[in-house]
């Protein structure tokens, strides 16, 4: 195991690597924040010793920065500042531990292999791909229950394949990854070992090409072939029949829901209101708030809220009693006046958010640019352009795209930078290059720059887009979703909305049944309601972390809750995201992408195995 220490008073540190360097661990040590930060950059580290006060930044900022860029490694700040205070700001800055200076060396060691146990066994659940399951505790690989008799190397082989089973991997980023902190060989040795590996598993029953060659780039798991039945006019057509029969199924229970509004305006005019009719009005706005956008109705979400919030105190006089008479008319108005529309599918299937970079606007570009902007509605794309890169900076940091497209004339220096940058930023984040012939050595610098897909400029459009929506299909393939909401409409149009990106998707009506559910499914991700009957999604989170088992699961908050104390408490109980109703669903669907891709940088550390862990 890897672990990083960051502390400029070096002999406190050389003591401290020695003691960790004789219970085996590697340790690498930098002398201020950015030089850490580097590190951050360059290795899979499985936890960070960090001091408070640097000679370049604050060690809490730099650990909210660590944060900030999706790294999950255990942090233990180490600092001579003892007040409360400081511990509190420490551990809201994402730190995992706090340890006081002056400190004892057998209890600050001890402290870490405690955290270096939790991560563990947090990261250590089976992993699958096909018919291959791995074992990272035991270090046993198997297909179909016949376990297969590799190398240590040939393990490492294939528990990095299966940990980045979309990624092409260079001979140098595998030496990397397998000889880390020893004398790397060359690739001849990697080319050896790959033989090797692809020998066994077809003597267990797999085919020759498993393992991929991606001439002169390097090796992956072979891309499990789906075939395409339906043209993307024809999905869109299928999605717009499944949201047409959802929303005739569930049009009724709306309209019963906005008749027990109704039914509270009536009792307002009689003078008959009683709590019964006052809270059963208060879970049909509430519902319908959560509900409506799905179906296309977002300015119906919007008066449901309202007459939501109207209702959270008792109505005080005739000026409320007419606000939420009012309200009510003109929710039942945007019902009647704007029935099911194609918005509404659009808003439930899949847009692609497209970040096109020119470099340099000239005559072939600009065509280029004209022909992707003219057919990307019929593809759902959206675009944003930009010139420079200062712009495509802005824009990726205010809203990541879900995909960038980046045309290069040259691919000279501040390309090639740029491209590395954005890669080293956003590791999982797809970028695709345009550019004109180019040669083998050009496309092997922009993969090893950060390139996910090479294009050629004279493609059609149609070849482009249909390389860029495979591409971003394959984000959410085959990843697991759970959504539990105690409202059926909103859990089947999440479920529409969510599966053309390649979710496998289980909601959950009944929270009593959260456990079992949860269990037996084995999510990659979690989104929660807050409101629910019996048991409300912020006890269901508290419940999920007192587990060993799913403490550093990803939880989404869906919910139609805007208010300060509602969103704290649900980050006090581990979520790691917080989203308001309604969504589009290409909207939800990135927002989840980017927390997977943040979850599995966490598992992508430690890939390393030598020979001497065996």
């Amino acid at each position: 195991m890897r672990i990083l220490l960051i502390d400029d008073d070096e002999s406190l540190m050389e003591v401290l690597a020695d003691n960790l360097i004789k219970q085996h661990y590697a340790v690498d040590i930098a002398n201020d924040g950015e030089m850490g930060w580097e590190f951050i950059l360059l290795f899979n580290y499985d936890l960070v010793v960090l001091d408070w006060m640097l000679p370049d930044v604050e060690g809490v900022s730099l650990c909210q920065r660590i944060r900030t860029k999706g790294y999950k490694m255990p942090i233990l700040l180490l600092t001579a500042r003892d007040r409360a205070n400081d511990k509190v700001m420490g551990l809201d800055a994402g730190a995992d531990d706090y340890v006081v200076k002056p400190f004892d060396f057998e209890e600050l060691t001890a402290r870490i292999r405690a955290l270096l146990r939790r991560d563990i066994h947090v990261a250590s659940s089976i992993l699958k791909w096909q018919n291959l399951s791995l074992n990272p505790k035991t270090h046993e690989v198997s297909h179909q229950d016949q376990l297969l008799p590799l190398t240590p190397k040939e393990y490492g082989l294939i528990e990095l394949f299966i940990r980045h089973p979309q990624q092409v991997f260079s001979p140098g980023a595998i030496i990397n990854n397998l000889w880390a902190g020893e004398d790397p060989p060359g690739e001849e040795a990697v080319r050896t070992h790959i033989k090797g590996l692809r020998q066994k598993l077809k003597a267990a029953g797999m085919t020759k090409d498993t393992i991929q060659t991606v001439y002169g780039v390097g090796y992956r798991l072979k891309a499990i072939e789906k075939t395409e039945s339906h043209s993307v006019k024809s999905n869109q057509s299928d999605i717009s029949e499944r949201i047409k029969a959802a929303w005739a199924t569930f049009k009724n229970v709306t309209q019963e829901r906005i008749t027990v509004l109704e039914q509270l305006t009536g009792a307002i005019s009689q003078n008959q209101v009683n709590r019964e009719i006052h809270d059963s009005a208060k879970s049909a706005a509430h519902k319908l708030a959560g509900s409506l956008g799905g179906f296309g109705f977002p300015q119906g979400s919007i008066i449901a809220k309202e007459i939501e919030n109207l209702l959270a105190n008792d109505l005080t006089d005739q000026i409320q009693e007419q606000q939420l008479i009012r309200l009510v008319n003109s929710l039942q108005i945007e019902i009647q006046h704007q029935p099911f529309v194609d918005h509404a599918i659009n808003s439930l299937g899949k847009t692609i958010s497209l970040l096109l970079i020119e470099r340099e606007i000239i005559s072939e570009n600009l065509s280029l640019t004209k022909r992707l902007i003219k057919d990307a509605e019929q593809w759902g794309i959206k675009i944003q352009t930009a010139a420079r890169f200062k712009r495509a900076r802005e824009i990726i940091a205010a809203n990541p795209p879900t995909i960038i497209l980046l045309q290069i004339v040259f691919p000279d220096g501040e390309d090639l930078a740029f491209l590395e940058e954005i890669h080293q930023q956003i590791p999982l984040l797809p970028i695709a290059v345009v550019i004109n012939n180019a040669q083998f050595n050009d496309r092997l610098e922009l993969v090893r720059r950060g390139a996910s897909l090479v294009l050629q400029h004279s493609l059609a459009t149609s070849e482009i887009f249909t390389s860029l929506t495979q591409m971003v299909k394959n984000l959410g393939s085959e990843t697991k979703i759970m959504i539990v909401d105690d409202d059926p409409q909103i859990l089947l149009s999440l479920k529409i909305s969510l599966q053309p990106w390649g979710f496998i998707i289980k909601t959950l009506e009944q929270p009593e049944e959260f456990w079992e559910i949860l269990e037996s499914f084995n999510p990659d991700l979690l989104v929660l309601d807050i409101e629910m009957p019996e048991v409300n999604g912020i006890e269901i989170c508290q419940v999920l972390r007192s587990d060993h088992r799913w403490q550093q699961l990803p939880v989404l908050f869906l919910t139609v809750h805007h208010d300060q104390k509602t969103q704290h408490q649900a980050f006090a109980v581990g979520a790691d995201d917080y989203i308001y109703k309604p969504i589009l669903g290409a909207e939800l669907a990135n927002r989840i992408i980017n927390r997977l891709q943040r979850s599995r940088i966490l598992k992508s550390g430690g890939l390393a195995v030598s020979d001497s862990d065996f």
